[in-house]
């Protein structure tokens, strides 16, 4: 209290900018125009170099060293006529001269910006090329072979000098071309960088001022929104937490409940409020029995104004009478040193038990289905092992060592089929099961199908069909899972049909999805079971095996996008049925 009455009674100060940050600004601002203002004039002046540098020295560089080339060939076709009388090289000769005049012209435009070393070489260069051509003309009418080649070839060597000294001149004015134009470049990174020290260094200032600006006209805004921002955060955080949080004074009257907490007990936070916490919510035990406000620990413990945790299996009262098992936990309200209530937070326990449970059930299915399969495998491993020891200790005749065999390779086919499942069951659960479909005709694959278990099903004295509709049915499948699919059905099914009994399969097409139905006669599923049936190592399957051929049948039928059910009347048989999408 005393320090809110001193910040009320406080006078404000004028809050006054000082000097220096209006100093400081400007120089943000100066260092700012500067650097603009810097950044265009190199960024034209680097323009304009660059502009000279492409259109007018690399023109120059490269059109210099084609004279050379050019008189190169003209002497080459001068000598070529005065020594085979060719005409043809005659002619070559003359047409080079019109190149060269466009040459020299091009070189005269681009010479009008370069030095003036580079346009008196030029004009030398010119002139004796003038020259030289008018002896040439000479020359091509001459008699005298040997005296007009060596004058041409006299003429000619002063030429290739003169074009080399013009073309170092152009190369010495590309090369100072470059330099200038990295020297600018050079001088534009290195004032930028400066420019931006400086301006880094105005912007530290000037935010050390905004600074103390700022605390100066928001210290006493900042008082007092911290109250109204704490208390948005706290509504906040308990509108937004998944746990129902009941505040409570120190009689034990609830005065606030967060929406979860609303959710959680189905009360609002006007019903509950005002009302006591025992009466409300902490009323009786799990058995109906009653606490009394002497035996209730929340009030204890809120008299106390200690923390309390729930024991292990304790519920809370919904509104109308209903209970739920719940974690909670009460923590005293302390407001400096002062006890004010306390707060229950509390967590609805009713689907993390059942997922508890469904995980032990799931721990115990999985502990007997190992203990299955290991008797499953010990059999035909057993089996595997005797006739193993018969071949290699007793002198058999042919026809036994072949039944042997037989039966050891049965027996591996046994096992390498429940290894198989097992795989299988592993891929399902990693989403890693992998179909490869293809359009296919449906009927034959049933055909195939039945086919396989034919043996079998004469055997055990049951009828087994194929219920093939008028028009041939096509879908996009992977073949061989539906096989799968289909034989772990046959196999359930046969087993379980009695003698005298009939199995069918059958596919129909309607509503864009093919159904594929493996129908028997036997006893049928119990409805406790039906709701697991297809889980992965439930043995609520028909047999009591390891429970894994319709774990994989669902497997299969999700994998092509559809899905597998079944319908049963205890005693009068199953119906078992994938459906696909079709083509």
């Amino acid at each position: 209290m005393n320090e809110e009455h001193s910040s009320q009674g406080r006078v404000p100060r004028a809050i006054r900018v000082p000097s220096r940050g209006l100093w400081a600004l400007w120089f943000v601002v100066a260092s700012l125009v500067g650097l603009v203002a810097m950044h265009a004039y190199q960024g034209r002046q680097a323009t304009e170099l660059e502009i000279r540098n492409s259109t007018v020295l690399e023109e120059a560089g490269r059109l210099g060293p084609q004279i050379s080339l050019l008189k190169a060939r003209q002497i080459a076709r001068l000598e070529g006529f005065l020594l085979s009388g060719d005409p043809s090289f005659r002619r070559q000769y003359v047409g080079a001269i019109a190149d060269e005049d466009t040459l020299f012209s091009r070189l005269y435009d681009l010479a009008a910006d370069l030095d003036l070393e580079v346009r008196e070489r030029l004009a030398e260069l010119r002139d004796e090329t003038t020259a030289w051509d008018l002896a040439n003309q000479d020359v091509l009418s001459r008699d005298s072979i040997g005296e007009a080649l060596a004058v041409s070839q006299r003429g000619y060597v002063d030429l290739e000098r003169r074009a080399r000294q013009l073309d170092e001149a152009i190369q010495r004015e590309v090369r100072d071309g470059r330099r200038q134009m990295a020297e600018v470049r050079a001088w534009q990174t290195r004032l930028t960088f400066a420019f931006a020290i400086l301006a880094m260094g105005a912007t530290v200032v000037v935010g050390r001022v905004g600074w103390r600006f700022r605390d100066l006209s928001e210290q006493a805004e900042t008082r007092r929104k911290d109250a109204v921002d704490a208390r948005r955060e706290i509504d906040a955080v308990l509108e937004a937490t998944g746990d129902g949080v009941l505040g409570i004074d120190l009689y034990g009257k609830c005065t606030s409940l967060n929406r979860a907490g609303t959710e959680l007990l189905a009360y609002t936070e006007r019903q509950i409020k005002g009302r006591d916490i025992r009466d409300i919510v902490h009323h009786s035990l799990d058995d109906g029995s009653l606490y009394t406000r002497e035996a209730s620990p929340v009030l204890e413990a809120l008299a106390a104004g200690s923390p309390l945790d729930s024991p292990g299996g304790a519920i809370l009262w919904r509104r109308r009478g209903q209970s739920f098992p719940a974690r909670w936990s009460l923590r005293p309200l302390i407001d400096g040193t002062d006890l004010r209530g306390a707060v229950l937070t509390f967590t609805d326990m009713t689907e993390i038990h059942e997922k508890e449970e469904a995980m032990k059930r799931a721990i115990r299915q999985r502990e007997d289905v190992v203990s299955i399969v290991s008797h499953d495998l010990r059999n035909p491993l057993g089996v595997v092992l005797a006739a193993s020891d018969l071949l290699v200790d007793l002198p058999l005749d042919e026809n036994e060592r072949m039944r042997q065999a037989e039966i050891i390779g049965r027996s591996g086919r046994r096992m390498h089929g429940l290894i198989e499942d097992l795989l299988d069951v592993s891929r399902i659960e990693a989403d890693a099961f992998v179909m490869r479909p293809s359009m296919e005709e449906v009927f034959p694959v049933l055909e195939e199908a039945r086919t396989f278990f034919s043996d079998q099903a004469e055997r055990a004295g049951v009828q087994l069909t194929v219920e093939k509709g008028a028009a041939e049915l096509t879908s996009r499948i992977d073949r061989d899972r539906i096989l799968q699919a289909l034989s772990n059905l046959l196999d359930n099914a046969l087993r379980h049909t009695p003698r005298g009994g009939s199995v069918a399969i059958a596919a129909v097409e309607g509503d864009g999805f093919i159904d594929l139905t493996v129908t028997d006669d036997g006893p049928g599923v119990e409805p406790a079971v039906l709701e697991h049936l297809f889980d992965r190592f439930s043995q609520s399957t028909r047999g009591g095996g390891a429970g894994l051929g319709l774990a994989i049948v669902k497997g299969v039928a999700e994998g092509h996008g559809g899905e597998v059910s079944v319908t049963s009347r205890f005693g009068e048989g199953a119906i078992f049925k994938i459906r696909l999408p079709g083509d």
